[in-house]
């Protein structure tokens, strides 16, 4: 290994939002050389950063196992995302070597900046009438992502309402999902950006379900994630220097997200 592969590495590494900064000022050609010189957990960690288009500009410079590997690693909205920004003969060709593919194409089918092209659809959710202790034992061995709450679906898949994470863990508590369940309104799979703001879900939660027309549970969009997309819009549009009214509106929301998301991680009233 080179010096200069060296000092890369241990930049990425250890200042990854700054790495990803850098990548966003190199051509497509000079950001895949980059990321073919970092280890998985740096690329991938530059592929969660930086802007989507420019993430996939260096991805469709790497050969399709590398970048498929590195797609791989990431989570499903963010992978989709970028498959999204590639060339259909390049986005088929990762697919066709990646692993869960399906999943990645139903997200991909998805509008652009809606609820379900945002969402994660791997984030868990328990059945109403699994009981307590049957629910610990699941989410002890669940390679599902797990938030600080569980959404709970009725018999047919459908939302029910959301749980504590810590109550359901708490051993003293017995009964099943759905004795544990709060009404939340979900975002509905079609929500555009604008309407996803505007939620007031997020006043209380860092991560909110989307449903379909039915009200069947298809997976979550986390405040963290809205808000990267919000920003990379309001940037693009100010860097052409177009609709630069609308960009500073944008940022103006993002701003005002960022406040939520603040105020819904403070302690909660007593309920």
């Amino acid at each position: 290994m080179t010096l200069q592969e060296t000092l890369l590495r241990a930049f990425a590494q250890d200042h990854p939002v700054e790495a990803a900064s850098l990548l966003g000022e190199q051509t497509d050609d000079e950001a895949g050389v980059v990321l073919a010189m970092l280890p998985d957990e740096a690329a991938t960690g530059l592929l969660g950063r930086a802007g989507t288009s420019i993430g996939a500009g260096a991805l469709s410079r790497l050969p399709a196992n590398r970048a498929a590997a590195l797609l791989a690693r990431l989570p499903l909205e963010r992978a989709a995302a970028l498959l999204r920004s590639l060339e259909p003969e390049v986005r088929e060709g990762l697919l066709a070597v990646l692993p869960g593919a399906e999943r990645l194409r139903a997200l991909i089918a998805y509008q652009p900046g809606t609820a379900g092209a945002l969402m994660d659809p791997s984030v868990l959710a328990l059945p109403a009438t699994l009981g307590l202790d049957a629910a610990r034992r699941r989410l002890g061995e669940s390679s599902a992502h797990v938030a600080l709450e569980l959404y709970v679906v009725d018999g047919e898949h459908r939302l029910a309402g959301v749980a504590d994470l810590r109550e359901v863990l708490d051993p003293e508590r017995t009964g099943d999902m759905a004795s544990m369940a709060r009404s939340l309104e979900p975002l509905r799979e079609g929500a555009d950006l604008q309407s996803l703001g505007a939620h007031p879900g997020w006043l209380q939660h860092d991560t909110l379900p989307v449903v379909d027309g039915r009200g069947t549970y298809l997976g979550a969009v986390r405040s963290e994630r809205l808000r990267q997309v919000v920003h990379e819009a309001a940037t693009r549009r100010i860097r052409r220097g177009t609709d630069a009214t609308l960009a500073l509106g944008e940022l103006f929301w993002l701003g005002l997200t960022g406040l939520l998301s603040s105020l819904s991680r403070s302690p909660k009233e007593p309920r």
